[in-house]
């Protein structure tokens, strides 16, 4: 639920979630007919062509990028750079020795989570990563916040968190540019900053944070992409709801399934996509879509609520699942459900996101002792689809799926 400066004027978060990590901005006022009016397309038809006109912060892939999207498979591997251009450190590559162990227990420390959002699975499980590893660690977690989307409830949280001095904090910006000031206040203080996917503005790695840990946003996307080929049969129109705020990890995110899609899939045309600004009202977005295109066999979602608004879209607008499919980032547990279900979820990229928040606490507790860091840590995605989708839970969740998913497996 997860969108930089150039990164993200953002998922709000995001993120989401995180999302960010999911999670982003809510300020949407769309109603169906000026989602219908606002649809983006320049459909000339024309094969191996993305035809729809792109976000206005698309930049299109660079040159590893263009490479990556050749490769046969885009899961357990990591083809993201982070926000500015740094190369992944891998997630698993982030460990802490019995000698700095020792020290870090020793140093009673305390740290902070401020949230942009908590209200999705992708938050859920970012915070039990990290809340497990601190724990482990000996530090003390002495506040969690939830901005509930709003950068000015984010900034009046970072607020009350400087005036506990914890060792650490833990965050997602929503807003990168109104929050930097803040963020920069907290890191002058001392408080060692650990960012989840992007960095508030104007804030440098080794100096103002420590790093930035994400999941392999590019790669996410590309799954997605080969999903959605999969589900259709690697032929047709089909359409994309991506956030429409500049968000890096978003913004990431769709590059991939665009590249993807244009590298690997001929016979797949992306006729229209449409940016959204509430996750929570995607479903008249994508409705003015399926209006606009009623002969559309699948459609991207940037992550799991915007997916749940396409199909309740898919369900309003008449299509059964056999003929129209949805695709999306994070395996959160509607998705899941309903991809269980076989109800128009057909196949997801998914984060890791309790995997990220171990990275997140140990890239904290390193810089805290004055062990070496990374400016960029990422965690690489999950093709799911309901072949998979008990496997890839547990991955994912470190548990087993709930009884609900289990029982429609069966079917």
């Amino acid at each position: 639920m997860k969108s930089n400066s150039n990164l993200v004027k953002k998922f709000a978060v995001t993120l989401n979630v995180l999302i960010l990590s999911g999670g982003m901005i809510a300020c949407s006022n769309n109603n169906t007919e000026q989602a219908n009016s606002q649809v983006q397309n320049n459909h000339s038809g024309t094969k191996n062509e993305t035809n729809a006109k792109q976000p206005p912060w698309y930049k299109g892939p660079s040159e590893e990028q263009l490479k990556a999207v050749q490769m046969d498979n885009a899961s357990n591997t990591i083809v993201s750079s982070g926000p500015y251009g740094e190369k992944a450190i891998g997630a698993n590559e982030i460990q802490i020795t019995k000698e700095q162990m020792a020290k870090i227990k020793a140093g009673d420390f305390t740290a902070a989570i401020a949230m942009g959002f908590l209200g999705d699975d992708w938050s859920a499980q970012q915070l039990a990563g990290l809340k497990s590893e601190f724990k482990k660690l000996g530090i003390k977690v002495i506040a969690e916040t939830n901005a509930n989307f709003k950068d000015t409830t984010q900034i009046s949280d970072l607020e009350t968190i400087k005036a506990k001095k914890p060792n650490i904090l833990i965050s997602i910006p929503l807003n990168a540019q109104t929050t930097a000031r803040t963020y920069k206040a907290i890191a002058d203080s001392g408080t060692k900053i650990v960012f989840m996917d992007q960095p508030a503005e104007g804030m440098k790695a080794g100096k103002d944070y420590v790093s930035v840990v994400s999941a392999d946003s590019f790669g996410l996307g590309m799954n997605i992409a080969d999903e959605l080929a999969k589900a259709i049969g690697g032929k047709g129109d089909v359409a994309a709801l991506y956030y429409a705020p500049d968000f890096y990890v978003t913004n990431q995110r769709y590059e991939g399934f665009a590249a993807r899609l244009k590298a690997k899939y001929p016979d797949i045309n992306l006729i229209a996509v449409q940016g959204f600004q509430d996750p929570n009202k995607t479903q008249e977005v994508a409705g003015a879509l399926l209006t606009r295109y009623p002969k559309l066999k699948g459609m991207y979602a940037s992550w799991d609520v915007p997916a749940m608004g396409a199909l309740a879209a898919a369900r309003v607008a008449g299509k059964t699942p056999e003929e129209f499919k949805v695709v999306n980032e994070n395996l959160g547990n509607e998705v899941a459900l309903a991809m269980a279900n076989n109800d128009f979820i057909a196949g997801i990229g998914s984060q890791r996101p309790f995997d990220q928040g171990v990275a997140e606490a140990r890239q904290a507790a390193l810089a805290i002792i004055g062990a070496e860091t990374h400016p960029y840590v990422a965690v690489p995605s999950l093709a799911v689809n309901r072949s998979n989708l008990e496997k890839s839970y547990q991955e994912i969740y470190h548990k087993d799926a709930n009884a609900e998913i289990l029982k429609a497996l069966t079917k």
